[in-house]
This record gives C-alpha cells, structure tokens and sequence, in this order.
C-alpha cells in the first residue's frame, strides 16, 4: 500500500473532509479495508470496505470526521489503517481532529480591553461576547458542524446577528454585526467551515473598527469565548 492522508488537521462534519489516496499491488482486483483508529486507546472510530478495488491504479476515500451513527468524533490524534480485507493492515498517515475551526476565514487580531468578555458598557452593563477584528466583509464560518437557531436583526445593540447550535455539544454560538443578513436560514444543517455571513459593522458597532462580537452559552449560561477562540485558532 501507498499513499496519503490529507488535510493533516480537521474538523469533524467540514465543509473540506478528510481524503484517503492510496494504491496497492495484487494479483486481482481485491476489496480494502480502512480503519480509523484514535491514538492513545486504540479504538475505531470509523470502518470502510471497499468493492472491489484495481490494483495499480490510485484510489480515493474521503471521511467527513463522524461516527458511522453520525456524531463527531472527540478531538485528538488518529490514525489511518489500510489493507486488503482480511488481510493485514499497514498505517497510511495521521491526522490531528479538532473540536472547531475559527470562526473568521482570514486575517484576524483582538479589539483590546473593550472588546473583551465581562468589559463595562454604558449604563451598568458588561460586554457578553469577545470582539474579533477583522476587514469588513471578511468571511465568517460555522465553528462546528450543528443547526441555524435564529437569524435577525437587532439595530440596538447586534446589528445583524445569528445563533449556531453546535452538533453533539450543549453550546450556542451568537455572530453579531453581521455586514449583511446571515447568509443561512432558520432550522438549516450546516457543516464546520460554511458560510454563515461577513465581518461588518450594524448594530452598535457603527463607527468601531470592523470586528465580530461572538457570543458562546453553555446549556444558556454565558462563557468567556476568548478559551473558544485560542483553541480554535489553528
């Protein structure tokens, strides 16, 4: 057996899953067996078997990082292992699964003191989410596969903004001062990586610099996103 595994990190239920290329040697044209095996205990996460397969000629597999029941596997490291079935299995390559993804596709730094959770605002009120700058109209993407909640509009204070539910979590993810409307529906399935809007400036944030003011609950209590976001920024 030869071949790769690519990309070297991911994200499970992406927009750009996992690809398995490989070729073998036989005399005959035989099924393949493929198995992803997380590190450290060992198990499998994920069974393929192939029809028959040509030998010689190049062959691809691709995983979405789920469970064949559908739910995404933890994070951590995996490996590929491939082989004819029935037969023995050699490792193809590796592979890092994470949880998230950021949620700004591009260019991105920190508003600063005000633009961090807990921050004061006018009126006795804190900031509840964390500010991350970017240019305006900069991609925003789904963090984690998971389902649209709501999408509105709000000209007080989150300007154009919408909720991600993430799959297999009990987390909320709000993305406010959209450029435009959210580029998603109500009850729509996403996968991690999808478009979901732009870096603007609605709501209040009229006259700050371009940024996404990211709101992260937890079975509806608020949490620091800046954890989230260090994590996710891979």
């Amino acid at each position: 057996m030869a071949g790769a595994v690519a990309p070297s990190q991911a994200v499970p239920g992406s927009i750009r899953p996992v690809r398995l290329i490989y070729r073998f040697r036989a005399r005959r044209a035989t099924g393949v067996a493929i198995r992803v095996i997380r590190a450290g205990t060992g198990s499998t996460v994920r069974r393929f078997r192939t029809p028959l397969r040509r030998p010689g000629a190049w062959h691809r597999q691709t995983w979405n990082g789920l469970t064949k029941r559908g739910r995404p596997v933890p994070s951590g490291r995996y490996r590929i292992a491939i082989g004819s079935a029935g037969g023995p299995r050699r490792i193809l390559g590796h592979l890092r699964i994470h949880g998230h993804t950021f949620p700004v596709a591009g260019p991105h730094g920190v508003r600063g003191p005000v633009g961090l959770f807990g921050a004061a605002r006018l009126g006795g009120r804190i900031h509840e989410g964390f500010d991350v700058t970017a240019a305006c109209g900069s991609p925003l993407v789904a963090v984690r596969p998971g389902r649209i909640l709501k999408t509105a509009f709000d000209g007080r204070y989150l300007g154009n903004y919408v909720v991600l539910k993430g799959a297999g979590e009990r987390r909320t993810y709000l993305y406010a001062h959209l450029k435009r409307p959210a580029a998603a529906r109500t009850g729509q399935s996403v996968k991690a990586g999808r478009r979901l809007g732009a870096v603007g400036q609605t709501g209040n944030a009229a006259g700050t610099p371009c940024h996404l003011h990211i709101e992260v609950r937890s079975r509806g209590r608020l949490l620091d996103p800046r954890p989230f976001l260090s994590a996710a920024d891979w």
